[in-house]
C-alpha cells in the first residue's frame, strides 16, 4: 500500500505541476507584474495524500476490497489443496490414467486461480488509479484557485525543496479546501477504467 501511495504521490505531483502550470500560465504575467516578482508556494503532496478525507476513503475502500478478495482466493486455494491431498491418498487405488487426468484437472484449477488472483489485483490497481486521478484533478483545481487568489506564480512540491519558510506552505489550506470540495471519492471496482 505504501508503494501505491508513493507512486500516486509522484503521479499526483507531475499532474499537479502540469495542471497548475497550465492554469497559472495565463495569469502568471499579470501576477508577476502586480507583485514585482515571482510569488512561490510549497505544497506537501504526500501529506495531502495521507490526510485528505477522500484519500483516506480511497484507502479504506481498497483495503476492504483487497481483504475480501484475499479471503475468497484463500478459501478456493484451501479447497484445491484439500483436493490435492485427497488425490494423493487415492493415487494408490486409481489407475495411472485416471490419476494423471485428475492431476491435470487440478493443475488447471490452480492455474485458473492464479489468473483470477492476478485479474483481481489488476482491478484493484485500476480502481486505485482511477480514484486517485479524480483526487489529483480536484487537488489541481483547488491549487489553481488558491494560486489565483493569492497571486502565486509558482508552487513547488515539498519533496523538491530542501529548506523553506513555513509561511510559504499552502498544504493546510489545500487540505481544508479539498476536504470541503471533495470529501470522498467513489472507488469503482466494477468499471475501474471509467473516467
Amino acid at each position: 500500500m505504501a508503494r501505491w501511495i508513493e507512486a500516486a504521490g509522484s503521479v499526483l505531483l507531475a499532474g499537479l505541476l502540469a495542471g497548475t502550470a497550465n492554469a497559472a500560465d495565463a495569469k502568471a504575467p499579470e501576477a508577476a507584474a502586480s507583485v514585482g516578482g515571482p510569488v512561490i508556494a510549497v505544497l506537501d503532496v504526500q501529506q495531502v495524500l495521507r490526510k485528505a478525507a477522500a484519500a483516506k476513503g480511497i484507502r479504506t475502500a481498497l483495503d476492504a476490497r483487497r481483504k475480501a478478495f484475499e479471503e475468497e482466493i484463500e478459501a478456493v486455494r484451501k479447497g484445491l489443496k484439500a483436493d490435492e491431498q485427497k488425490l494423493r491418498q487415492q493415487s494408490t487405488i486409481l489407475s495411472p490414467e485416471a490419476a494423471t487426468e485428475r492431476r491435470r484437472v487440478l493443475e488447471t484449477k490452480f492455474s485458473d486461480l492464479r489468473r483470477k488472483a492476478e485479474q483481481r489485483r489488476g482491478t484493484l490497481n485500476r480502481a486505485f488509479t482511477s480514484a486517485t486521478r479524480k483526487l489529483r484533478d480536484e487537488i489541481a483545481k483547488v491549487l489553481a484557485q488558491l494560486m489565483a487568489e493569492r497571486k502565486i506564480t509558482m508552487t513547488l512540491a515539498r519533496t523538491a525543496v530542501l529548506v523553506f519558510d513555513q509561511r510559504l506552505s499552502v498544504t493546510v489550506e489545500v487540505l481544508k479546501r479539498l476536504d470541503k470540495n471533495l470529501p470522498n471519492v467513489t472507488v469503482d471496482f466494477k468499471n475501474p477504467d471509467a473516467k
